[in-house]
């Protein structure tokens, strides 16, 4: 079986020429040659894209030398010119030719000597050529290598029709790791990751790593799409098994993002980009997992890229506002408190609440710094309140990644030294969904804040759960409860509501009814011991010039 060390193409569309190198391959002592012959060099390509030669025979054509050098990197390149011209012969050489022979001076002997010196300069230049193509910390390819890969195997599919994948592999949370433990720990994992991937990989295929976290492969010859998901779940499930680095017991995750070609576009640059949304699509939907392209998805998928990156320019550009809604007492209609809500004055689309951008900013990783600000703000915004004689309380939300963040409480310590804010004028709110899923760090952070003199009131209580245990246990003010389920007239949800207001005022925990929509609603929940109340019926979110010349009587407003 002919191997690429003995293989030549040979590329000569005139005839006699043709014969005259035929005759001198077939001379050459020392080096079994197998030469095929190629009469188009149009076809050359594709048949160096589809099969290994050693090397390749061609006539000065720096068009089709390039061509070459893109798809068949490892073939030795010998270009045989008619005329001497050494200025010519710098260009060849400078797009890729191994050497360049003259027509009329090129006997077996000096076809041999080339076709040896060929091979010897790029053995010596082997190493540095694989190591500007390849990634130094895991030893996988880098973007060079995906990039020549990738042209390769579309020429391939061209002209064979058969079919590949591109496999877009991203880890999850991989920044928290490297913010927790330090970028040592990290590049560590990183090359743990890298072996895991090489081993669930056949040898056909090519993984290469592009930057940080992000990992592409290559699937060949895939004859059934159901191929490409199998290999996404067997490498989602082999980087789900623990890992341990120096002590710490580590558990990973991974998103895949699949484009199959040709289904899923024709070039590289589509079948990246389109990968990378099936990507996106694959965190959107709980991370861990894995998803095909969908050109039906593919507008949403933009919509929300565009946001995304609109977020970042927001942050940037000072398009965020923070409005203010009231909480009152249901004793005597006064503000207690104002709860500082997120708006986004977008250029295009206007003035946006949370619910439009809130998840795109926590899928991002922008709900870090969007929070930084937040509190910021808010700070200043309480200090002029109180300037203006304005005796409030200021109450935000608080994300997961927040939760998770491990020095929170003490930069917040430092942001209301930095305001001159007493700790007592904040309460901070905390979703029971999230206290749950993140419950060791968010005990930790509870007893961390009311050390600190900082109000933790627990929202959306009772809507999936009902943590009653964490209630009684941690330093929580109150909760937080929605009251748009009284507004069905359902008796059983009335009735469980009132138990929510009775079960946490029997532990000595104050009660908020968020969305209060009318005055029944309002009576209602103060009637079962509700101490606060927010919502339209009590004010709409404003801006700060309104706060601060708000009348604090409910009867006022």
């Amino acid at each position: 079986m002919d191997t690429a060390e003995d293989r030549v193409l040979l590329v000569e569309a005139d005839p006699d020429k043709r014969k005259d190198l035929l005759e001198l391959l077939e001379a050459v002592e020392g080096l079994p040659l197998t030469v095929e012959v190629c009469t188009r060099p149009r076809e050359a390509t594709n048949r160096l894209a589809s099969s290994s030669y050693r090397y390749c025979l061609m006539p000065d054509d720096l068009a089709l030398l390039r061509e070459v050098r893109r798809v068949a990197q490892p073939t030795l390149c010998l270009m045989v010119r008619d005329d001497d011209s050494p200025e010519q012969d710098s260009q060849a050489i400078n797009d890729g030719a191994d050497a360049v022979l003259l027509r009329g001076n090129l006997t077996t002997p000096a076809l041999q000597r080339a076709l040896m010196h060929a091979g010897w300069r790029r053995q010596s230049g082997g190493k540095l050529a694989q190591q500007a193509k390849q990634d130094p910390l895991t030893g996988l390819g880098n973007r060079a290598m995906l990039e020549e890969e990738l042209d390769r195997l579309l020429l391939r599919s061209k002209r064979s029709h058969t079919s590949f994948a591109l496999l877009y592999i991203d880890l999850d949370y991989f920044k928290q790791i490297n913010d927790s433990f330090g970028h040592g720990l990290g590049d560590l994992l990183l090359a743990v990751i890298a072996n895991r991937l090489r081993r669930t990989m056949r040898d056909v295929d090519l993984i290469t790593r592009i930057g940080g976290d992000e990992f592409v492969a290559l699937l060949n010859d895939l004859h059934d799409v159901n191929d490409a998901a199998l290999i996404a779940g067997k490498i989602i499930h082999a980087l789900s098994e623990p890992i341990t680095l120096n002590g710490h017991h580590l558990l990973i995750s991974a998103s895949v993002g699949i484009a199959t070609h040709p289904q899923h576009g024709g070039s590289a640059q589509e079948l990246l980009a389109h990968a990378d949304q099936a990507l996106y699509r694959a965190k959107a939907g709980g991370r861990n997992g894995y998803r095909f392209y969908s050109p039906e998805e593919d507008a949403e998928t933009q919509h929300n890229l565009d946001i995304e990156q609109g977020l970042r320019h927001g942050l940037l550009d000072g398009q965020f506002r923070l409005h203010y809604q009231p909480i009152v007492d249901t004793r005597n209609g006064n503000t207690v408190a104002w709860e500082a809500l997120l708006r986004w004055q977008h250029p295009k689309l206007g003035l946006l609440t949370p619910d439009g951008f809130l998840r795109l900013a926590e899928h991002s990783g922008l709900i870090l710094p969007m929070g930084h600000w937040v509190i910021g703000q808010a700070l200043a915004a309480v200090g002029q309140w109180r300037e203006a004689g304005v005796d409030c309380r200021l109450s935000i939300n608080l994300s997961d990644r927040e939760l998770k963040q491990p020095r929170f409480a003490e930069q917040l310590k430092q942001l209301l030294s930095k305001h001159r804010i007493p700790p007592g004028v904040v309460q901070l709110e905390l979703r029971e969904d999230a206290l749950l899923k993140h419950a060791r760090q968010a005990e930790s952070l509870c007893k961390a804040l009311a050390a600190l003199g900082v109000d933790i009131w627990l929202d959306h209580f009772g809507e999936e759960y009902g943590a009653l245990g964490y209630l009684s246990r941690l330093p929580i003010k109150g909760i937080k409860l929605d009251a748009r389920q009284l507004s069905d007239d359902a008796a059983d949800d009335d009735g469980y509501l009132k138990n929510l207001v009775t079960l946490s005022r029997g532990m000595g925990k104050q009660v908020i009814a968020n969305y209060v929509e009318d005055a029944h609603c309002a009576d209602q929940l103060s009637s079962w011991g509700g101490d606060f109340l927010q919502g339209f019926w009590i004010g709409r979110p404003r801006p700060l010039e309104d706060v601060i010349g708000q009348p604090l009587s409910l009867s006022s407003t």
